[in-house]
């Protein structure tokens, strides 16, 4: 039965692949032709995808600073390639059947595994188990509900009560966890803390930014861009840095802008009184946007209007005060009344945000005060990776 969950999920890949689907194509192509590295490994190192492969970090780094022999893999393409550059080790977990996973386990040898918050396969931790290979859980965060939790679940509580460990990052996750009768469960806090940074701010953006309030709109899709749009020109003093989700829609973007813009790839062939004259700093590259928040003194973070909150530590840590829309489920960190997070209901018109950031441009005491508040919410809830280091048997 443990194998059950793999084979139809197997099945189902390969008859999406059949019907054309292109991830699920790369999906099976990426593992039928990977060349699947050879151990022993001191630590395998399991993440989803980007995500979770970023809080990652901090604990792969200090396994590499005790010359440890770490191989990381994914079950996504999202975010791969990154991975693949940074670490000496990677492959493409393999699917949860009997024949791939014994396969898998025989050439990379690992003393011991650790998943990134969840994506454990009831027949590879019970191989795990099988073989005697400890593994454990960081940053684990359980919702009221979640399957995982049901008394009888034949396919999940076996892989969640085998582990050595499961770290939770909030207080709350890991009283669900005890009522439901888990007894490996330990509070280490939120791993993506450790990993966010203050990364500098871009060189040359003086002339852009001219002493003058900067918000940075991080990430948004179309519902945070309507609210913007018809506010440029009645804050004529704001400057504006306008990162959009998807980069494919920067053309669409830049004939709607009202205001004189640049864009963020040709930053330096435009003069330095175009630059002064812009209001809007569009960006159109990917990975730049957390060192551009260091530009900023407000933070407008898209996603929370639909498809879910995008990263609001990055801004944060910069001592950005942040506005978002109301889908914040999964971010305990948007709701925490230590963190200086508005959440604007769903109905939210530009008059709304207006309001939001009239409010901090009249009163820079509350800006100053909300900046503080940011980065010592920030050191608070850093060291859940040293947390988890600690224990883990390495």
């Amino acid at each position: 039965m443990k194998w059950l969950p793999g084979a139809l999920y197997g099945a189902a890949l390969r008859g999406a692949s059949m019907a054309g689907h292109k991830k699920a194509q790369s999906m099976l192509t990426q593992r039928r032709d990977q060349a699947i590295p050879e151990g022993p490994f001191d630590l395998w190192v399991h993440a989803a995808s980007l995500g979770e492969y970023l809080m990652a970090q901090p604990l792969i780094q200090r396994a590499h600073q005790a010359n440890l022999r770490v191989l990381v893999t994914f079950f996504s393409p999202s975010g791969a390639d990154i991975a693949r550059r940074n670490e000496s080790y990677f492959a493409f977990v393999p699917l949860d059947r009997l024949q791939d996973v014994a396969h898998f386990l025989a050439r990379t040898q690992p003393r011991q595994a650790l998943f990134m918050k969840y994506d454990l396969w009831p027949g590879t931790t019970a191989m795990l188990r099988k073989h005697h290979i400890p593994y454990a859980v960081a940053f684990a965060q359980v919702k009221p509900g979640a399957a995982k939790l049901w008394p009888w679940n034949p396919w999940e509580r076996p892989s969640w009560s085998g582990a050595s460990h499961v770290f939770h990052q909030t207080e709350e996750s890991l009283a669900l966890w005890t009522q439901a009768g888990y007894r490996n469960g330990f509070l280490a806090g939120d791993g993506r803390f450790d990993q966010v940074g203050q990364r500098p701010a871009p060189e040359g953006l003086e002339v852009f930014t001219d002493h003058r309030p900067v918000l940075v709109v991080g990430s948004s899709w179309q519902k945070e861009e309507a609210l913007l749009l018809p506010l440029l020109m009645r804050f004529p003093e704001l400057k504006v840095i306008l990162a959009p989700h998807d980069v494919s829609r920067v053309d669409s973007l830049d004939s709607q802008l009202p205001v004189p813009r640049v864009r963020w790839s040709k930053f330096e062939s435009y003069t330095s009184e175009s630059q002064a004259e812009a209001r809007v700093l569009l960006v159109d590259s990917l990975g730049d946007l957390p060192a551009l928040y260091a530009c900023g003194h407000l933070a407008l973070v898209g996603g929370a209007f639909g498809p879910g909150l995008h990263n609001i530590l990055e801004p944060l840590v910069h001592g950005l005060p942040v506005v978002c829309g109301p889908k914040v489920q999964g971010h305990w960190e948007a709701s925490d009344p230590e963190a200086p997070v508005t959440i604007l209901p769903m109905d939210a018109t530009p008059e709304t945000l207006a309001t939001w950031i009239k409010i901090r441009l009249e009163n820079p005491p509350l800006r100053f005060k909300e900046a503080e508040q940011a980065k010592i919410f920030i050191a608070k809830h850093r060291g859940a990776s040293q947390r988890v280091w600690e224990v883990l048997s390495l």
